[in-house]
Formats: structure tokens, sequence, C-alpha cells
């Protein structure tokens, strides 16, 4: 799936790969933890380029349905542009 965030290069996104349920809450626990340990998971595991880790990274959202960006609070869906801001939340649903 490609995803793209206005706010953030590159401008014509990235691939985001299907990562699976387990994956996800795994990519999101090790995030709380460290962003810089999650790209490296990204890179080691995935075969992602560090600027395509370190953009999943800094999309994930560590709470569900608010926005990393704006902190609007009603983000229902997942892979959302916030209404309100307008920017890329990975809001996997855990």
């Amino acid at each position: 799936m490609r995803v793209k965030c206005k706010n953030c290069l590159p401008k014509e996104g990235i691939d985001l790969p299907q990562f699976s349920q387990s994956e996800k809450k795994e990519l999101t626990k090790i995030k709380i933890e460290s962003g810089i340990k999650t790209v490296k998971v990204l890179m080691n595991q995935y075969g992602l380029s560090h600027l395509e880790s370190k953009y999943i990274v800094t999309h994930i959202n560590e709470n569900y349905g608010k926005c990393n960006q704006c902190d609007y609070l009603k983000l229902d869906e997942e892979n959302i542009i916030c209404p309100k801001c307008k920017a890329l939340n990975l809001n996997w649903i855990l």
C-alpha cells in the first residue's frame, strides 16, 4: 500500500509493507521504547531503507485514535490522514 503525508518527504510517499497484526503490535511496542531501535528493526528485518524506516516510525501512532501531529482524538481507521491537520497516521488497531 502506498502512503504519503503532506508534511513529509518523500513527496511521492512510500510503499508500506503489509504488516501482520502481531508485527504491528511489536513495532508499536518497540517504538514506545525507542524510535531509533524501531528504525533498525525495520531496516534489518524488512529490508527497508533508512528513509523509509524513519518515515514509518514517525507516523506510527502510540495511542489509537490520537493524531501524532495535532492531538486530534477521533481517528477511526488505520493508515488515515488526519482531517484536522492532514498528517498521515499509521493508526493501527491493536
